[in-house]
């Protein structure tokens, strides 16, 4: 009997008895693996794929259907790949790996600590954490995929232990795989060279919540982006919570394939942005009070006003924690104005250079309209090209930084390339009145800022 066309006239028959998404998602996804002792066998990629299979609304129809075509055919069993790879295994009489074995994902440990509750909601953060509790209460019903991103430190990986935290007490029936994407390429590569792929896919597929923090890493990764691609459709054809936390929008991914893209935004976009002065206020006393500290509404207020806008909660923990090291060799109990000075004063003029180069650069994105992202970026598109050249030279100039330095501000660019655009900006000075032009009117916005 040639079981692949007796597979192929049940699939004709099967076609006209489900729906066309059924069909195409379940049935004609399904492989053909043997048939003997009349019993006949196939299998499906992932246990959620076998399980949609099996259910009643498609197993009836594939059983009925084989054996209409083959009555010689008993029975009909369906498969999973790791179910696939034990039979192979116990064929090549090799002891079949049990599933720990055969692969272990690099999943990471929930933080108890990171809940809705110790995240501090303000106005840069209010729409974000609403969208991730509806995530919570409603795992794979509301909000599906929610995609969060902005810059590093702002609580999203935070957002994320939360959701695991909430949905395992109040779910406690719920799968939950919490990885980072430098993870997930890490196992897939892991698989591939240990020829697991089959043991990798069932563990970050029979999950009911997805969790991958820094997916941004994807980006330059077509293998991983396929895996990835095939990974997110099953999780979410199956109705499964995805969450995805990035430190850009899914627009700014270069080179992401277009259909990956389209994933991406295909459920909630929501950014979390940098706290208002309000907001730092609130973060450093929730900070200290779990470090069982006191601050004063002053020394609140000064740290707070250190921390400004350029500043992330991370930047902010690091100064609490060092006006506390500070208060502390000084023997006060709680720390006083003047151990804030004597503590971050050594910061002041680091943080001015900072906090001036950023200023800069915000100048030059409003002068030109074009996001600041795509100033310091690697993109080379020629509507970019200029404004970076002007950065650049501002910076040097205003500043009077090393090259090193301004490469540091400019994406990591080496000293040569900032050399050369300095070099470029200050030639097209002596000649060309359209950049004496723009050179004038962002030093006057520079100095007025």
């Amino acid at each position: 009997m040639d079981k692949n066309k007796v597979w192929a006239d049940a699939q004709k028959k099967i076609q006209d008895k489900v729906s066309a998404i059924s069909f195409d998602l379940w049935i004609k996804t399904l492989e053909v693996e043997e048939f003997s002792s009349g019993e006949f066998i196939l299998s499906a990629h992932s246990k959620a794929a076998k399980d949609q299979a099996m259910n009643d609304r498609h197993f009836p129809h594939i059983e009925e259907e084989l054996k209409d075509t083959a009555p010689i055919i008993e029975k009909v069993t369906i498969i999973d790949a790791v179910e696939k790879e034990k039979r192979e295994a116990i064929k090549l009489g090799t002891p079949p790996p049990t599933t720990k074995e055969q692969h272990k994902n690099r999943f990471i440990p929930i933080n108890p600590l990171k809940t809705f509750d110790s995240f501090i909601v303000g106005k840069s953060n209010e729409f974000v954490a609403a969208a991730a509790e509806a995530v919570a209460n409603n795992p794979g019903k509301k909000v599906n995929p929610l995609f969060i991103y902005g810059s590093s430190g702002l609580g999203k990986t935070h957002l994320l232990h939360a959701i695991a935290n909430h949905i395992s007490e109040n779910h406690p029936h719920m799968r939950i795989a919490f990885s980072t994407c430098e993870n997930f390429l890490n196992d897939y590569v892991d698989s591939i060279k240990n020829k697991t792929v089959s043991a990798f896919r069932e563990g970050y597929r029979n999950v009911d919540v997805l969790l991958i923090d820094d997916v941004h890493i994807i980006e330059n990764k077509s293998g991983t982006q396929e895996e990835f691609f095939h990974t997110f459709n099953d999780l979410y054809q199956n109705g499964r919570q995805i969450v995805l936390v990035s430190d850009r929008h899914a627009d700014k991914f270069v080179t992401l394939e277009e259909r990956m893209r389209s994933r991406f935004k295909s459920g909630l976009i929501q950014d979390i942005t940098v706290p208002d002065i309000e907001m730092r206020m609130a973060i450093l006393q929730k900070k200290a009070t779990l470090e069982n500290r006191k601050l004063s509404p002053e020394v609140v207020e000064y740290i707070a006003d250190y921390c400004d806008s350029a500043m992330n909660v991370r930047d902010m923990e690091a100064a609490l924690f060092k006006v506390l090291f500070y208060a502390d060799l000084k023997g006060h109990d709680s720390p006083t104005l003047d151990d804030c000075k004597d503590a971050l004063q050594e910061s002041v003029e680091e943080k001015h250079t900072q906090t001036t180069a950023t200023s800069i650069i915000d100048s030059v994105s409003k002068y030109f309209n074009i996001p600041r992202e795509d100033i310091t970026g690697k993109k080379r598109n020629r509507e970019f090209v200029e404004p970076r050249m002007v950065a650049i030279y501002l910076i040097s100039e205003f500043l009077n930084l090393p090259l090193v330095s301004i490469g540091g501000l400019m994406g990591g660019r080496d000293h040569t390339t900032i050399m050369h655009a300095k070099n470029k900006v200050a030639t097209l000075l002596k000649d060309d009145q359209r950049t004496k032009r723009i050179i004038e009117d962002l030093s006057k916005m520079i100095s007025h800022s």
